[in-house]
């Protein structure tokens, strides 16, 4: 690959023949339709199983306590595991086969789940979970990597902003449909905690002390299976099942494609496939690859900041909630807003401005007081910096990578992202073991985010050469 130090020079792309310069072609569509359907599937296996593993839940604390940890990491594990491997697939073969063939495995793991859930059985639904984290691992690759193939160079700001955008409605989807779709699988009641107080009652016949119970009722309650109401438990299975068929039938609509590099050969040491990645990777690239694994590092520590505001603000779960919903609305908001201003360029700097409105939020968030409301406004505001922070990056790592190693250029940032998010969660760890209050946390997140905009700022400056409006093609 070439080592070129600024962005004039684009790689070739291998193109779907006569994609012209449209960006609504039956191509796109079918994987705008398969994005959208896969992360909706992905979130409502995995929020079905959290609801059920939290107390009130048909397996609570199945691990212990703190089992949704687990749930959450099942998901994610493949994707640092196999990414590499999954990269080279996406390269050897063509991208539109590997994305048919993920999607016609993505039936058998949602029969799985279907007979997981049916049965009752945990450990079943569990091995689901993880066949989908698979699942996802293979398809991603291959599905930002076809983007180029798809689209015109100057339609990849816009193709990514959709296709983020609507990747984040089916997350916010296939969570919402897992609250009543778990309400039919498992319906509870709540159900008033008593406690139990000794009396000391005294026998003057036999001049002893017999100890008496009663029960006082308290305020607490706990969630217990409703005995009025019969659960459903074929719903969420079938839903599971026809939304992958759905996606197999998607991806039909996809031109077929040659492969960039048949002759590659495979290899399950994925350490030494991203190493190698990484080293094939110009210093743009890598400015790119980092920039983009930072921001899931930052995102993930501040979705894990967010419950914790329950405490300090004094609000009920559902309104926590509510914030990460604000939060992922507002990054569809953030993701279609840039992929339209950029028009028929790439433009990094919306990304700094990106990076920019993050710190901005943050601090407030730091060192200001904070109510609902604010809070709410400012989780508002990150989701919409965040949305114009991605979408440049996710172009420009499109626009830069070769078309014979894009797939595993994906491959490694995903890699390197669920890797960070790994990371975040050490040191939000960390933090908390250090005594950090949650009302300061989110400074770590500005700092964060403030490295990022200094950092994107000077690379930008020096790799955009004579090209002082900062757009791209």
């Amino acid at each position: 690959m070439s080592d070129s130090p600024t962005f004039q020079e684009p790689p070739k792309s291998v193109a779907v023949s006569g994609k012209g310069d449209r960006l609504v072609t039956s191509g796109f569509v079918s994987l705008l339709s398969v994005s959208f359907l896969e992360a909706a599937n992905d979130n409502l296996l995995k929020q079905i199983l959290m609801l059920m593993v939290v107390t009130g839940g048909l397996w609570a604390n199945q691990l212990g306590d703190g089992t949704q940890g687990i749930i959450s990491l099942v998901l994610s594990v493949p994707f640092i595991f196999l990414s590499g491997y999954a990269g080279l697939i996406a390269d050897k073969y063509s991208k539109q086969r590997v994305i048919f063939w993920v999607k016609v495995a993505e039936i058998p793991i949602a029969i799985c789940a279907l007979i997981g859930l049916l049965l009752g059985n945990f450990w079943l639904s569990v091995a689901a979970l993880l066949f989908l984290g698979i699942h996802s691992t293979f398809l991603g690759p291959a599905k930002y990597g076809v983007i180029p193939d798809l689209v015109d160079n100057h339609r990849l700001s816009q193709a990514n902003g959709f296709i983020n955008a609507l990747t984040n409605v089916a997350v916010i989807l296939g969570s919402l449909a897992a609250g009543p779709l778990a309400d039919l699988y498992y319906p509870t009641v709540k159900q008033a905690v008593v406690a139990t107080a000794a009396l000391e009652v005294a026998d003057e016949e036999n001049a002893t002390v017999v100890a008496a119970t009663t029960t006082t009722p308290q305020d607490d309650y706990v969630l217990v299976l409703d005995p009025s109401r019969q659960p459903q438990r074929l719903p969420i299975g079938i839903t599971l099942v026809l939304v992958s068929v759905l996606g197999l039938v998607a991806i039909t609509a996809m031109p077929k494609m040659q492969p960039v590099d048949p002759n590659l050969t495979l290899s399950f040491d994925f350490l030494r496939g991203h190493m190698q990645t990484l080293k094939d990777a110009s210093r743009p690239v890598m400015v790119v690859l980092m920039s983009w694994s930072g921001f899931y590092f930052i995102g993930a520590l501040a979705l894990l900041l967010i419950p914790e505001y329950r405490a300090v603000l004094g609000v009920s779960n559902s309104s926590i909630t509510s914030l990460t919903g604000l939060l992922a609305i507002s990054i569809v908001i953030g993701s279609c807003a840039v992929g339209l201003l950029s028009g028929r360029s790439i433009r990094p700097y919306y990304a700094l401005l990106g990076a920019a409105g993050m710190t901005v939020c943050f601090t407030i968030m730091g060192i200001a007081p904070m109510t609902y409301q604010r809070l709410a406004i400012l989780m508002s505001l990150v989701g919409i910096s965040a949305g114009f922070y991605i979408v440049p990056l996710q172009s420009l790592l499109q626009y830069l990578s070769p078309p014979a190693e894009r797939g595993r250029f994906f491959g490694t940032a995903n890699a390197l992202s669920f890797v960070f998010i790994a990371a975040s969660g050490v040191l939000f760890f960390a933090l908390r073991q250090a005594g950090v209050p949650t009302e300061r946390m989110p400074l770590v997140c500005a700092v964060l985010a403030l490295l990022g905009t200094i950092v994107g700022m000077l690379e930008l400056k020096r790799i955009m050469g004579t090209n002082q409006n900062g757009d791209i093609i």
